[in-house]
C-alpha cells in the first residue's frame, strides 16, 4: 500500500510539511490552485530550494500582502513567478523554524514554527490577520470549493487544535480564538497539508516517535516550557507519547502536533519500508544538535 512515512527526528511544523510534500513531487501550481478555493485574501505563498546541515530539501512559506485589501487572486498571482521554480516559497513556520511570514524573505520572524504561531508571532508583535474563532475557520472551509475529502481532514485537524486549547484556557472550543493558528499562515499551512495528502492520492501515515527538544517559548500568555501545553494536549488526547531531546528549542509546534495527531496511524522506527522518493522540508532555524528538517519518505512497507 502506497505509504508516506514521517521521520521527525527533528520535530515536525506545518511549513516544514508541506516543504517535505512539495520535495516529494507534489506540483506547486497544483496546490496553490486549490489554496485559492478558500478565497482567503491578503497572502502568498513561496517554496524554494534551500538546506540545512548540506541537506537539500524545500522551505514553504507563507508571506503576508502588505496591504490586507489585496485580493487572493493578487495574493495568487504574487506567487506565480516563483513558481516557475516549483520551489519557492517560503514559508512562516519553520518549527522552531521561524516564521518568516513578513513580507520579507530576509525577516524570519522566529515562529518557533506555530507554536510559536501561538506564541512568538504575538509576543513579537506579529499579527496575521484578524483573530478567527474555531466556528468561523470551520464556515471558511465548509464553504469553500475544497473536495469534501479535503474539508473534513482539515476540519478535523483544527478541531483538535480547538478541543486542546479549550481545555487549556476553559473555553468551548467552537469560540476558542486561535492567537497565531487562526492566522493565515496557519490555515493555509493546514488546509495545504490535506490538499498535499489528496495530490499524493491519500497515502497511509506512519510516523517516526515524536522528539521534542527543551527550553522556552514566549506565547501570548507568558513564558511556557516546551513542550508547550497546545502541544502536550494535542498528543495526549491520541495517546502519542513525547520523549525530549537535547536541542534546545522547540521542534514540534501545535499544528504539527494537530496533523500527526490526526493522519499518523503509528509512531515506529521504520519497518520493511522501501522507499520510492524521499522529499526533504527545511526549517527556518539552523538547530545545534540536529539538521532541521523533516524527512518525508514515499514507499511501500513489504510483508
Amino acid at each position: 500500500m502506497n505509504t508516506l512515512y514521517l521521520d521527525i527526528f527533528s520535530g515536525i511544523s506545518g511549513d516544514m510539511f508541506l516543504g517535505a510534500m512539495i520535495d516529494l513531487g507534489v506540483e506547486f501550481t497544483q496546490l496553490k490552485q486549490e489554496l485559492a478555493k478558500l478565497n482567503l485574501p491578503g497572502y502568498h505563498i513561496h517554496a524554494k530550494k534551500d538546506q540545512r546541515s548540506g541537506i537539500v530539501g524545500v522551505k514553504f512559506d507563507v508571506h503576508l500582502d502588505k496591504k490586507p485589501s489585496h485580493s487572493h487572486q493578487h495574493s495568487q498571482d504574487h506567487a506565480a513567478h516563483d513558481h516557475e521554480h516549483p520551489h519557492t516559497h517560503e514559508h512562516p513556520h519553520s518549527h522552531t523554524h521561524e516564521h518568516s511570514h513578513e513580507h520579507s524573505h530576509e525577516h524570519s520572524h522566529e515562529h518557533s514554527h506555530e507554536h510559536s504561531h501561538e506564541h512568538s508571532h504575538e509576543a513579537t508583535g506579529h499579527s496575521h490577520g484578524e483573530s478567527r474563532d474555531f466556528a468561523q475557520i470551520k464556515q471558511m472551509i465548509r464553504s469553500s470549493s475544497l473536495s469534501p475529502w479535503v474539508q473534513d481532514r482539515s476540519v478535523a485537524v483544527f478541531h483538535r487544535v480547538a478541543v486542546a486549547e479549550g481545555k487549556i484556557h476553559g473555553q468551548d472550543p467552537e469560540k476558542v480564538h486561535f492567537h497565531e493558528v487562526g492566522a493565515i499562515d496557519s490555515i493555509v499551512d493546514i488546509v495545504g497539508a490535506c490538499i498535499a495528502l489528496e495530490l499524493l492520492q491519500k497515502p497511509r501515515v506512519l510516523a517516526a516517535p515524536v522528539v521534542e527538544g527543551t527550553g522556552w517559548v514566549d506565547c501570548a500568555h507568558g513564558r511556557f516550557p516546551v513542550p508547550t501545553a497546545a502541544t502536550l494536549e494535542i498528543l495526549g488526547a491520541r495517546g502519542i507519547g513525547v520523549s525530549q531531546c537535547e536541542e534546545p528549542h522547540e521542534l514540534v509546534t501545535p499544528t504539527g502536533a494537530a496533523l500527526l495527531a490526526e493522519f499518523a496511524e503509528s509512531f515506529q522506527p521504520m519497518q520493511a519500508l522501501v522507499a520510492r522518493q524521499i522529499g526533504y522540508g527545511i526549517g527556518t532555524r539552523h538547530n545545534k544538535t540536529r539538521p532541521n528538517v523533516l524527512r518525508a519518505i514515499l514507499g511501500e512497507v513489504q510483508g
